[in-house]
């Protein structure tokens, strides 16, 4: 027992450092003291050697002896195979690695991108020709218009659509307030009461509003060039006037005789013209006067912003926002090249960069790869090692159990002192020469990659700002 026990120890103090099972199920386990057990060694020796089992002159080995070999070679035989399909997985592995296509593809990148820029261009060169002639015709028609008008190098006045609501609702609520108003006092003296009185008075009111707005917008034309529009520029701000004071005249005639109706049969208009007829002053308290000075401020109001809608000098808006118009669509679509552009130059940058990594990659895995098969070819190899010192642990255990149990007068037999061997296996091929070529090539692209990065870049960035440089002389002549 003490002699199996050290040799045993011994083999287990060799390959204590290996985990078989734990690291690689498929890699079997060897363990001489199970064995023991499982084939019954002992027991059988003993008994063997009792009997005089194998006689002295016998040359065959036992079944004990042909057991214990057989098994450690099914053993040797799972290992084999094992080596043999994780080094085949390896290789196939380590043979697809090749970073050829990678770094042809990362050095056409340059030419890549112009070729792409220049597609991104031509795709646009209808439309972005056909908006760099109309803005160029807008900014003709408005030089023309200029020069015609004797108008300054300057932006038109314009309203945006937020303003126009802001002014449409300042005179909307100005018109209302000067209805409520006058209703009040109409409301007496028709027989609709308070709803007839704001019907009226907000048909003044409305009817002062939008001639005095459209009064103020004509009014511009004083501001023109041509002594007509200027005579016809003042003569709508005097009608505008004109008007806002007459309509408050009428607004006080109608405070005035409203209250005055005794019979509700009696038409109101009537009255109020027979009052206008017989020149009577209207402005005999003080209501009447406060309603000829609202109407008045409401349509001077108005005037005022019909004259400040646009820009002050009649056509100039109209002609500038057809020439912003055009300039706007006209940026837009050198602005929409330009962001093509700059997406495909930072796409292009990505591609080199990613490949760049992926082949660093590619070389580490297969750097890693020869690693595994070296590391594989040391455990299939110990495990080979193990299987012959446990069989001869084994078999000299059994031979030596089996030759203290023999009688006195039935010595051992003569091959009991020679070794039982494996037959030979076809070992699976560990050797890494090609695979040290192939990494050498692949590590000398992966260096011919790297040193040709920072002129691709260069490239790239010189063919972007041809590009990009293209389209400023265009936005710029405008």
């Amino acid at each position: 027992m003490s002699f199996l026990k050290s040799i045993t120890g011994g083999i287990k103090a060799l390959f204590s450092s290996q985990e078989y099972e734990g690291s690689e199920p498929l890699l079997p386990k060897i363990d001489p003291e199970k064995l023991k057990k499982e084939l019954r060694i002992l027991e059988i020796a003993q008994a063997h050697g009792a009997a005089g089992i194998p006689a002295f002159n016998d040359t065959q080995l036992t079944d004990v002896e042909h057991q214990i070999r057989g098994t450690l070679g099914k053993k040797r035989e799972t290992t084999v195979k094992y080596g043999q399909q994780v080094i085949q997985q390896i290789q196939q592995r380590m043979d697809s690695i090749d970073i050829t296509a990678q770094k042809n593809q990362t050095l056409n990148q340059g030419k890549e991108f112009e070729h792409i820029a220049n597609q991104i261009l031509s795709a646009q060169d209808g439309r972005l020709a056909e908006a760099e002639r109309e803005a160029k015709s807008k900014k003709n028609l408005l030089d023309a218009f200029r020069i015609q008008n004797r108008l300054p190098d300057i932006e038109a006045e314009r309203i945006s659509s937020d303003g126009k609501l802001l002014k449409i609702a300042v005179l909307a609520t100005c018109c209302v307030v000067e209805g409520f108003v006058n209703a009040n006092f109409f409301a007496s003296g028709m027989a609709g009461g308070l709803v007839g009185g704001f019907l009226l008075a907000f048909t003044l009111s409305f009817a002062n509003i939008i001639v005095c707005f459209v009064a103020g917008q004509l009014y511009t034309n004083k501001n023109h060039v041509k002594v007509g529009r200027i005579l016809y520029g003042y003569l709508s701000g005097l009608i505008g006037l004109f008007f806002t004071i007459g309509l408050g005249i009428f607004v006080a005639y109608c405070r005035y005789a409203l209250p005055l109706m005794e019979d509700e049969a009696q038409s109101p208009l009537a009255l109020i013209l027979q009052s206008i007829q017989s020149h009577v002053i209207p402005f005999q308290d003080f209501e009447s006067c406060a309603l000829f000075a609202v109407t008045i401020i409401c349509g001077v109001f108005a005037i005022y912003e019909g004259y400040f809608y646009t820009d002050c000098y009649p056509g100039y808006a109209k002609v500038f926002s057809a020439y912003a118009k055009s300039q706007r669509r006209y940026t837009a679509l050198v602005a929409n090249l330009r962001k093509s552009l700059e997406n495909q130059k930072t796409q292009t940058l990505q591609i080199i960069d990613e490949s760049v990594k992926k082949a660093e990659a590619d070389v580490k895995a297969l750097k890693f790869n020869m690693g595994q098969k070296s590391i594989i070819k040391k455990r299939v190899t110990e495990t080979l090692v193990m299987a012959d010192e446990t069989l001869k642990a084994l078999t000299q255990y059994y031979r030596y159990e089996n030759r203290l149990k023999r009688p006195q007068n039935s010595p051992r037999p003569n091959y009991f002192d020679q070794p039982i061997e494996f037959p030979d296996l076809e070992m699976p091929d560990f050797t890494i020469d090609r695979d040290e070529a192939r990494l050498t090539t692949q590590e000398r692209l992966l260096s011919e990659m790297i040193e040709n990065i920072v002129p691709i870049r260069g490239q790239i960035l010189s063919s972007f700002n041809s590009k990009f440089d293209q389209l400023q002389p265009l936005q710029s002549s405008i």
